[in-house]
Formats: C-alpha cells, structure tokens, sequence
C-alpha cells in the first residue's frame, strides 16, 4: 500500500515538474514574442495542471497570432476568473467581433464598460456591433477573387509594380538551415516581386535583387513614380547579424531607402527619423514623391500607432533633407491602431483601422485632405472589408480595378478587387393629379449631347427600369399621346464611387383644350405687376414646357382675391397676366401661340367674396396664375 502511495506522490511531482518546465519554456518565448513557440509550451503545461496566469498567456498568444477562433476559446474561460484584468474582457469582445459574434461582443465591451466606462475605442466598436447591417449596404460594389502566388505560405501589403506586384511574404520552413521566427513558426517575411501573366496567372516570386531582403524581416513598401527608388519596413538589425532592442527588450521597426542601379536594389540608407525606442514602417508616397506618409509609435500619439508624414526636399548639394514628423490628428488617428497608408493620383487617402467603426479586426477606410483638414473616414464596407483584418488597399491607373490584403480565410492573402458599381434608373409614369397608371408611356433617355440612346416602354403599372453607364450625364423624359411632355430631368453618373438607384417618376397632364391649369409659386408684390425673381424662377420652368410641348397654343391669366375694389382687382391682374407674358416673349416664345386675360375676382376657388370673412390661406388660393390649352397646332412635317 505504501508503495503504491509513494508511486502516486512521485507521479503527481514528475507532472508538476514538467509543467513548470513547459510554463517556464513557454514565458520565455512569450517575452520575446516568439508566440507560435510560446502556445506549444503553454499547451503542454495545461495538459498536465491547469493555471490562470497561463490560460491569460495562451489566449494573448492566439490572439496575436490571429487565430481567432482559439483565442475566443481560451478568452472565454479567462473572462471567467474572478478579479481578472479589464483588458481581457475588451480583447475578448475583439476576438468575438473577428469572429462575427456581434451580438455576444457587444455584451462584453458593454462589461468592459461598466468598468472603463471612457474608453472611446470600446465604444465605437460596441457602436459598431449595433449597426453592423450598414456596412453591406453596397456588397455588390467591388468583386474579389484570390491572388494565387506559387511557393509563399502568407503574402501581403503589395504594391503595384512594373508589371506585377511587389509584396511582403514568408515560406514554409523545411529545415533547420532555414531561419524562422518564433511568432508564426514561418520564414522571416522578404520582399517579392510577381509578374502577372497574360492569362490573369501569377509567376513564381522573385526576392529583390541587392541589399533590400535581410536575415530578417523586410515588410510593406513603395516605390517612387518612375520605380526607381524604394521605402520600406525592416526589422532593426542593420549592419549586425543580430535584433537590436531597447531597455524593454522589443525589437522596433525601422524605415530605409534604397535605389535602383543595374537591376540591383543599393545604396541602402535608414532614415533619420527612426528611433530604437519606437517603430516606424509601411510607407506611403505622394504622386510626386516629396511627401512621405508611414505609422509609428513614436510617443506623443493618439494611441497604439499613429499616421504622420514627413516632407523631403534635396538640398545644392544633392542630399535629401526630412522635415519633423507630423501627426495627421484626430480625423485619421484614434486610441487604436492605424496603419498602411495609401494615396492615390485623384487624392483620396485609404489606410486601416482597427478603432473607428468597422466590422472586426483592421478595415479599410478612406479620407480627403481640402488643404486644411481631412474629412471624416468612410469606411469601404464589405465585401472590402471583413470581420478579420483587411488592410494594403492599392489601386490600378483604372481607377476600377486594384488589390487588398486579408486574413478572411485564416491567413494573410492577396485578394485582387474589381469596382462593379451597379447603377440604375427606374420610376414610374403616372396623371397629374390621380396617379393613375400610364401603362403606354414611353421613357426616352438621351446622353448630355442630346443623343437618343434608348427607349423605354413602360409595364402594366406603368414602371421602367435600366442600367447606367458610369461617367454619364443622362436626360430623362416620359412620352404619353393627349399628355404634355414635362421637363427633361438630369440623372449623372460621374464621379459615382457607390452603387445607386436613381428614382424618376413622371406625373403627366392630361392635354384638354380650355382646363385651367395653376402655376404654383407666382407671386407678386402688393399693387404690384413686376416680375418677381422667384415668380421668374417658375415661369422659365413653364417656358421649358412650352418648349417641349411646341404644338400647343395657350392663355396665361391672373386672379385676384376678392380683397378690393372689383375694378380695381380687374385691372391689377390684366397688369400681371400682361407681364407674365411679355416675359415669356423676352424668352424668346413665340407671341403667336401667347393670349394673356384678367379675371380679377371673377373666378374665386372657394367662397372667400365680397365682405366673407376668411383666412390668409384661402384668400392666397384665389391669388393665382394658370394657364390653359386653348390650340393643338399641327406641326411642320406632321400629320
């Protein structure tokens, strides 16, 4: 019996041992960020005693090795030890939010809340959670379809080049000759180049030629206009075989140039704004290459990593010079992270957020610099963005066709994109007055140079529809036989970044000889005949009838109220029908098809006479300008 006790105790010590040893292992891989390495460790050791402090390590490691679906595994039973940190609780409504779970994520960052109740970016993305119906409002907006790039495991932040793309990728590791980095268990990410291939194919990727690709990481990047000059990201280990760190043992980013000479990347040189207590990295570049945007964290910002950019100038003696670093502020930066920046030729400026409103994880945003500030940051909506991290937004001279970067299925792709805006005209053709249905109407659409381009005819309840071209300022009209023509109505589709559905519909009048018809919004002054500016406004609206409907010959009258002397009344609108028409002539119609009659008060709509005490809005009623049909002419070339 003894000895069966003394074997159970040795037992129970022998797996104690072990697990100390694996949590010992696995803190020294998770210091150094060696994340891939560190959640081996950390498994083994739960396998044999649990622990708190190593289930909060395991789920940080998941989450920073974006595998999201763990992390929401083991974040869930963290969340569940009493006194744990706050923070676990908000990186635990992230990964929910990764993952789709809006609704359940929302409860969690409503939990961080109730303990960090003024964390702004908690409450965006609980903000976020509850609309989360916005961002597929246009899903039809871009296509993807993935970038097939032989021999790389991951691939991401490219950049168009050439006639291919540059990109930052890391292989499968084969053997132990090859160099790997904790944190994925991967290759150390190099710089490629891909030519793509006339059959929409990609080649086998090619590193870099010259000094650019290192022993260790080389990352996002960007190339001068004429591709004869390179930025980008690299570990800090220039000039040394080993990381170089700070007093807090991180290894910081750093942001080089180099030059194109003889097919060779050279005369690599590291910018002086870079620090080895801060990172700085993923480039960007003006179209005329005199400005330079990248991310740090450099202290004084907003939040995790900021955007800022920098101005170089070439001083006489042939060496560039960097101005300061300057944040972009508010409108772009937040308590989060922002990252790989992006300008494109028309201006607009694209990067990544994880901390405005967005779906989960970085989303792509864009802004627009009116020489003073930047506008608010649109978020591109999904299918651009995802609830992983969407990021690397570039686009080709097209202005339609480009390329994102995503880890939507798992990990890092390429993904090119294709803008397919869906942009359509529809309404309905209706009478004036009774919405009945003109179910024989016709639609004719003409270009802005008065060319038909098609026809439409209308269905049985009096509706049409069509698909429109983008870059297009198109003229609208509805055509129904006994019904005056209305106004041509202007439908433009230049400068469309979204799909939308335009709506026109028509409301015909019945073409009847001697029906009064009003002329809304025709006043004048008091005692007054004088054309009004406002009054003018509508008469041009009326001359446009006139001139789509030139068949037709009318009589422009005025009434009065009954407020006054008859003869008086009588007078003052001969005065204003009399205007009326002159200024239509002035126009330019012709006077033969013009009659113009006063009426005074002799034609009240209601039962505002004489002495009839009545309200302000019943006598203005009476106060009124109409037209009527009084000739259908027959026209030249008609029969």
């Amino acid at each position: 019996m003894k000895t069966h006790i003394t074997l159970l105790l040795l037992a129970g010590l022998t797996l104690a041992s072990c697990s100390r040893y694996y949590v010992k292992k696995g803190d020294a891989y998770y210091k150094t960020m060696q994340y891939n390495k560190a959640i081996d460790n950390y498994t083994k050791s739960l396998g044999q005693k649990t622990s708190d402090e190593v289930k909060i390590k395991l789920a940080d490691s998941y989450r920073l090795n974006n595998d999201y679906k763990n992390a929401e595994k083991w974040y869930a039973e963290v969340v569940a030890i009493p006194g744990v940190e706050p923070a676990n609780l908000f990186y635990y409504a992230k990964v929910l939010m990764n993952n789709g779970n809006y609704k359940e994520a929302k409860t969690w960052f409503q939990n961080y809340l109730k303990v960090k109740n003024s964390d702004p970016v908690a409450l965006t993305l609980a903000a976020s959670c509850d609309s989360i119906n916005k961002f597929y409002s246009d899903s039809t907006r871009y296509a993807l379809k993935t970038v097939d790039i032989p021999e790389v495991t991951t691939a991401f932040s490219q950049v168009i080049f050439a006639d291919g793309i540059v990109f930052a990728a890391d292989k499968q590791t084969f053997s132990s000759a090859q160099k790997q980095t904790g944190w994925t268990g991967r290759s150390y990410l190099d710089l490629y180049f891909s030519k793509k291939n006339d059959d929409g194919t990609w080649a086998a990727p090619e590193p870099l030629k010259g000094e650019v690709n290192g022993i260790y990481h080389e990352g996002p990047a960007v190339f001068s206009k004429e591709g004869t000059v390179v930025y980008f990201t690299r570990s800090n280990y220039s000039g040394s075989k080993k990381l170089k760190k700070n007093d807090k043992d991180e290894s910081n980013l750093k942001l080089f140039r180099a030059e194109l000479k003889n097919g060779m990347w050279t005369n690599l040189e590291e910018l002086p704004f870079n620090s080895n207590e801060y990172s700085c990295g993923h480039p960007a570049l003006s179209q005329d290459g005199k400005t330079l945007y990248f991310i740090s964290d450099m202290p004084g910002g907003m939040g995790g990593t900021d955007l800022y950019k920098v101005s170089c100038t070439m001083n006489k003696d042939s060496v560039l010079e960097w101005s300061a670093p300057e944040n972009l502020g508010a409108a772009i930066n937040t308590a989060g992270n922002e990252m790989f920046p992006y300008l494109h030729k028309d201006g607009t400026f694209y990067f990544s957020s994880d901390a405005h409103n967005t779906l989960g994880g970085l989303d792509i945003f864009s802004s627009t610099f009116n020489g003073k500030s930047w506008s608010v940051p649109e978020n591109l909506n999904y299918p651009i963005n995802s609830s992983k991290d969407d990021f690397a937004f570039v686009l080709n001279d097209d202005d339609r066709t480009g390329y994102i970067s995503s880890n939507r299925n798992e990990l890092d792709k390429i993904y090119e994109i294709r803008m397919d805006l869906k942009l359509i005209l529809k309404g309905q053709v209706t009478v004036k007055g009774s919405n009945e249905v003109l179910s024989d109407a016709i639609v004719e659409v003409r270009n802005n140079k008065d060319s038909l381009i098609r026809v439409l005819t209308v269905d049985e309840e009096g509706k049409y529809a069509m698909k429109l071209k983008e870059g297009v300022v198109y003229k609208v009209q509805a055509i129904m036989d006994g019904y005056l023509k209305p106004e041509v109505v202007t439908v433009s589709t230049e400068n469309k970044k979204k799909s939308e559905t335009f709506v026109v519909n028509f409301q015909l009048e019945k073409l009847q000889i001697d029906k009064p018809i009003v002329l809304e919004n025709i006043y004048y002054d008091l005692d007054k005949w004088k054309i009004r500016k406002d009054a003018a406004l509508e008469l041009d609206k009326f001359i446009t009838l006139l001139n789509n409907n030139p068949q037709i010959s009318v009589e422009l009258s005025s009434h009065t109220d009954a407020r006054a002397d008859d003869r008086y009344n009588q007078v003052l609108s001969e005065k204003r029908a009399k205007a009326a028409v002159e200024y239509l002539i002035k126009k330019g119609i012709d006077p033969n098809r013009l009659k113009w009659k006063g009426y005074g008060e002799s034609a009240l709509v209601n039962s505002c006479g004489n002495g009839v005490n009545c309200k302000e809005e019943e006598h203005q009623q009476n106060r009124r300008t109409e037209f009527k049909v009084t000739k259908i002419n027959q026209l030249a070339g008609t029969k």
